[in-house]
């Protein structure tokens, strides 16, 4: 039981950490390809309005960037540098990163289906269009019904770090895949 709920801790604490850095360092992820696209004239977007339109799909390659290196290693660099800290640095049989996403997700699943625009009408259905646009859309798609104080909170610690856990769990199992050992085949024996 306390391992589950290590783990579970553990899960949050990675949530936690990418909202944090998704909010305060922004730019490091942003900044060089803005910089890229302006140089090669592929927006003429200033910096704020291509960090709120381009922030999504960089985070989230961000995200999957940082799966594919093995931090997992590090605790066995640890181990194998100080035997002592062993029992600190257990190895888990699921890494919590496979499963990091979930909480985020929930939270953004139940912020994007409760969600309702300032002009929705008791008439008019739930307007889906709108709420994909709000929530995974660039800057010229948002309208002003979708603009609200709490957009760049639903972008910055919602939507952003949602994707970024995504793409980031997608490559640790790409990585962990491809990086498996074949099984040895055994040779049959063959009684006589």
């Amino acid at each position: 039981m306390f391992r589950a709920i290590t783990w579970c801790a553990k899960c949050l604490f990675l949530y936690a950490l990418v909202a944090v850095l998704s909010i305060k360092f922004a730019w490091i992820f942003v900044l060089p390809t803005w910089a890229v696209a302006t140089k090669f004239h592929w927006t003429t977007q200033n910096r704020l309005v291509f960090l709120l339109s381009a922030f999504l799909p960089i985070f989230a390659a961000a995200g999957f960037l940082l799966g594919l290196l093995p931090f997992g290693r590090l605790g066995k660099a640890v181990t194998e540098i100080a035997p002592g800290l062993a029992r600190f640095v257990e190895p888990d049989p699921i890494p919590p990163i496979y499963w990091a996403w979930l909480p985020v997700t929930v939270a953004f699943l139940i912020r994007f289906l409760t969600w309702q625009s300032r002009n929705a009408s008791v008439l008019g259905g739930n307007n889906t269009s709108g709420r994909i646009a709000r929530f995974f859309g660039t800057l010229n798609a948002q309208t002003p019904a979708l603009l609200d104080p709490r957009w760049a909170q639903d972008r910055f610690l919602l939507t952003g770090p949602m994707l970024f856990l995504m793409a980031c769990a997608i490559a640790v199992l790409l990585r962990h895949t491809l990086s498996r050992k074949p099984a040895a085949v055994s040779p049959e024996v063959s009684e006589p």
